[in-house]
């Protein structure tokens, strides 16, 4: 091959690869379309969208986290205790503003620890996050014991999860206006501009004057956050809070959306807006196999090879 044809096609590849996951995610949706029309119906468009609002929610405030060079693995046990919480706030009659606040206030106080552990302390934050999954979820087992704890007659909570707003699952608006503040955040405020900074070189953040420390905390309490929110919504509509909610794995799938948009492992480099993208791929893969049937263990190994592929890619980029 000669030299101009090389030229041509790196210039082609590197004008493709910033669009890889758009392009690789319109492939899914045709092939999954071509396979089985009901794909494409509104119906269940809809309803990617709704089940991908928990995880999809978490992602988008975990990308701060990984844009600094850290991790958040304890967001499932966050997710558990959260609902917990928000259920105890509405047996004690809480009215339904202190019932939410109770839930974010679990995970913003884990977050905040975890912050400033791996801020003040300087700690590994795997290793940090490993240690608090372990331990908000046996405080979650303490709390509520390893039963069900079902939410009966109030209808204004179960609104937060099963409602519906203009046709659309109220659930889908949350997801939205999260994803929407996360992304002003980062394009609008000097939190997005100092969190790049950071991962992309921490040492020379700091001798610029800024509050490494501040803003690194800040980010796990957004991330803390954002998983009891999502707790709210899941007890809100399965009806039920339990300690085991959030199970092993949800970490893993609220990590790999985040690296499928691009963000790096290293820190730096990350957008919230290509999470969105990385949440809707995995998504639709899911909702596409579940279509046509795909055995379980199938979905299993599909969703490791997914994820060990973004980490790849993402380690190179790094």
């Amino acid at each position: 091959m000669n030299v101009a044809g090389m030229l041509r096609r790196d210039g082609i590849a590197q004008h493709l690869a910033p669009n890889a996951l758009a392009i690789a995610l319109a492939i899914i949706v045709v092939v999954f379309a071509v396979s089985e029309p009901a794909f494409l119906t509104s119906g269940n468009l809809i309803g990617i969208v709704r089940q991908v609002a928990i995880i999809g929610i978490m992602a988008t405030c975990m990308t701060f986290v990984i844009m600094t060079g850290g991790v958040d693995l304890s967001v499932g046990p966050v997710l558990a205790l959260s609902g917990l919480a928000s259920y105890f706030a509405l047996q004690a009659g809480m009215p339904l503003p202190v019932v939410i606040l109770a839930g974010l206030a679990v995970g913003a106080l884990v977050g905040l620890v975890n912050g400033l552990i791996v801020a003040f302390l300087q700690l590994p934050p795997i290793i940090v996050t490993l240690a608090m999954l372990s331990i908000v979820r046996g405080t979650a087992l303490i709390v509520g014991g390893p039963e069900q704890h079902l939410i009966r007659n109030e209808p204004a909570y179960s609104f937060i999860g099963t409602g519906t707003l203009m046709g659309l699952p109220f659930s889908i608006y949350i997801f939205a206006a999260v994803a929407l503040l996360m992304i002003l955040v980062q394009r609008r405020t000097p939190l997005g501009l100092l969190v790049a900074a950071i991962g992309d070189n921490e040492r020379a953040a700091y001798l610029s004057g800024h509050r490494i420390r501040l803003t690194k905390t800040l980010v796990y309490v957004i991330c803390g956050a954002g998983a009891a929110l999502a707790g709210i919504i899941q007890s809100s509509q399965v009806h039920t809070a339990l300690a085991t909610y959030g199970p092993f794995g949800t970490e893993l799938d609220v990590i790999a959306a985040v690296v499928l948009g691009g963000t790096s492992i290293m820190g730096g480099n990350g957008s919230v807006a290509r999470t969105l993208l990385g949440v809707f791929f995995l998504g639709v893969v899911n909702n596409g196999m579940n279509i046509l049937n795909v055995p379980i263990d199938i979905q299993l190994i599909a969703k490791g090879a997914i994820i060990v592929v973004a980490l790849a890619l993402a380690a190179r980029r790094a």
